[in-house]
């Protein structure tokens, strides 16, 4: 680990898929490993947002519950309030995704509004620390639930803007394959993997994403897989192989339109080809 130290931001799925997994066991590997990552190295920080089909959040630090209480079981204090924390956060986050309603539009979690939120929390950091060089950041993306392509401008952008402030951006997701956040990594340099099953959470996290990105290099990590670069399309939301994009916004659409939803640009696709003849000297 860097001696300056580093603020680890993580961003944790708490969709209501979790429940086709341990929830137990992912959640006590979130606290492990924030834990960790805080008793590794004093200047270590530390931010926990979750993320569900309803809202996004801060579990740590949180406003609520500032009040230090005194450690009788050896523990850190600071460790104590990490758990406290991501526990009550957790806790009101399900109470409230209980009492609403599922619509049929909110149903991917909305992971992307999280990593703008933790992108704006590391920005906010450096803003507070100006005599004091860049702070070392990184962004953790847990993820859970199935994806989808209806959030795909928003992923894109938050990609450009960690890769812009040099955030490398790290994914894990649990069950199956991730294209859009496989993507993120790619782009941003951080570290991309699978885990088949949640019981593999925590030695994945422990031994993939502990170090940092110079320390990696010096790993035998398993190799990149090959990222898919699929975009979705603004009509459907889905990912296409291959499709018509407009020329002046560059948004794509898995079939032809007379007219871009996005610019309101009318497509001249019944236009005759014309043959231009060549220039006389």
């Amino acid at each position: 680990m860097s001696e300056e130290g580093c603020l680890l931001v993580m961003v944790v799925d708490l969709h209501p898929q979790l429940a086709e997994h341990d929830a137990f066991t992912y959640l006590n590997a979130v606290v492990a490993f924030a834990n960790l990552h805080l008793a590794a190295n004093v200047r270590n920080s530390l931010a926990v947002l979750a993320a569900n089909h309803l809202e996004s959040r801060f579990l740590y630090p949180s406003s609520i519950g500032n009040k230090v209480e005194r450690q009788k079981d050896g523990r850190l204090e600071m460790l104590g309030q990490v758990d406290r924390a991501i526990e009550r956060g957790v806790k009101a986050m399900t109470e409230a995704a209980g009492s609403s309603a599922v619509h049929p539009e909110q149903s991917e979690s909305l992971l992307s509004g999280a990593m703008g939120r933790g992108l704006l929390y590391i920005k906010r950091r450096e803003a507070e620390e100006v005599l004091t060089k860049k702070i070392q950041s990184r962004l953790l993306v847990l993820k859970v639930s199935s994806d989808t392509g209806s959030q795909y401008l928003t992923y894109i952008n938050a990609y450009l803007t960690s890769q812009k402030i040099l955030t490398p951006v790290d994914v894990c997701v649990v069950g199956g394959e991730c294209g859009l956040l496989q993507q993120g990594a790619d782009i941003t340099g951080g570290t991309y993997y699978c885990v088949r099953q949640v019981t593999e959470l925590l030695q994945t996290l422990l031994l993939m994403y502990h170090c940092g990105t110079a320390t990696r290099r010096k790993m035998n990590a398993p190799p990149a897989d090959t990222v898919d670069y699929r975009a979705a399309c603004f009509c459907h939301r889905t990912l296409v192989d291959m499709a018509s994009v407009c020329s002046n916004c560059l948004s794509v659409y898995c079939k032809a339109v007379p007219l871009c939803t996005t610019c309101n640009v009318i497509f001249q696709t019944d236009r005759p080809l014309v043959r231009t003849g060549k220039k006389k000297k």
